[in-house]
């Protein structure tokens, strides 16, 4: 059934999500013709206006897709599960844990696509005025060639495991963000008045308590007499550069994990026990 939603979830945010983007890159396109028309623009002219209102369109349209994508993950989980829908929603033979599990992995899916999107635009954009730009390709092989050098160095294992481990720590921040607004609506719409107001209030407050909260244990820790004298005595040499890495980005994915979890399990309770639909 964990298929079926994400499907479902894909298809109902597809519609919102997929036509900003297919703009968005057909405005990066428009953008970089623009830019090299107004290379040849020997003077001044209406076509400059034309060409700069493109220009700013596209990076509208870039902004425009940065914002839709939080809002539709936002807008999705309000309606879905705490509106009107929520009725239908939690009459089918899925658990809550299906529910938010979907809701995350859309929302990755889609604040991937985002990123991706971006990017490509740039290199459109890019692509469009590579005449103009006065490339020294013999200065590129040589990047290139050294890029090829770091990987053999570092090991082909090890490249990939970056690349596992950075998509690891952008799921498990995507879970977090969704997550604080989950929990903040989950809190707001267990009232049965001014639900709105109170999950603003509540993300609101829910930032400021975790901030406090890490804030207290960062102090904490470095008042520990014990913990000075560890991180004195702990030698990443023995490991390599390549497996600091590791180790530092394993343990940045662990502080999301723990995060994401402390934020995961009052929204499940609260979905579960506290659901207060209109």
């Amino acid at each position: 059934m964990l298929g079926k939603l994400i499907k479902h979830e894909l298809r109902g945010s597809g519609r919102t999500m997929l036509p900003f983007i297919l703009v968005s890159l057909f405005l990066s396109v428009m953008a970089g013709l623009s830019m090299r028309a107004m290379e040849h623009q020997q003077e001044y002219s209406w076509f400059n206006i034309l060409f700069g209102i493109v220009i700013f369109l596209f990076v509208a349209g870039l902004m425009a897709v940065c914002i839709m994508s939080v809002v539709v993950v936002i807008n999705r989980f309000r309606q879905n599960l705490l509106g009107d829908e929520g009725y239908l929603m939690f009459t089918l033979p899925v658990s809550v844990d299906q529910h938010i599990w979907a809701k995350l992995i859309v929302s990755a899916i889609w604040f991937l696509a985002t990123a991706l999107t971006c990017m490509l635009a740039v290199v459109l954009v890019l692509l469009c005025n590579v005449r103009t730009f006065d490339v020294n390709w013999s200065e590129v092989g040589y990047v290139m060639g050294e890029l090829g050098r770091m990987i053999r160095e570092f090991g082909v294992l090890h490249i990939v495991g970056y690349c596992l481990e950075l998509l690891v720590m952008f799921f498990a921040g995507v879970c977090v963000s969704c997550l604080l607004f989950y929990c903040a609506m989950a809190i707001g719409y267990s009232f049965a008045n001014r639900k709105v107001l109170l999950s603003i209030l509540a993300c609101f407050g829910l930032d400021i308590f975790f901030t406090t909260l890490q804030s207290a244990l960062i102090a904490a820790l470095n008042a520990m007499p014990g913990v000075e004298r560890f991180l004195d005595n702990l030698d990443l040499s023995r490991v390599g550069t390549a497996g600091s890495v590791h180790i530092v980005m394993l343990c940045w994915i662990l502080y999301l994990a723990v995060y994401a979890a402390v934020l995961y399990i009052p929204t499940r309770l609260l979905l579960k026990k506290k659901l207060n639909l209109p």
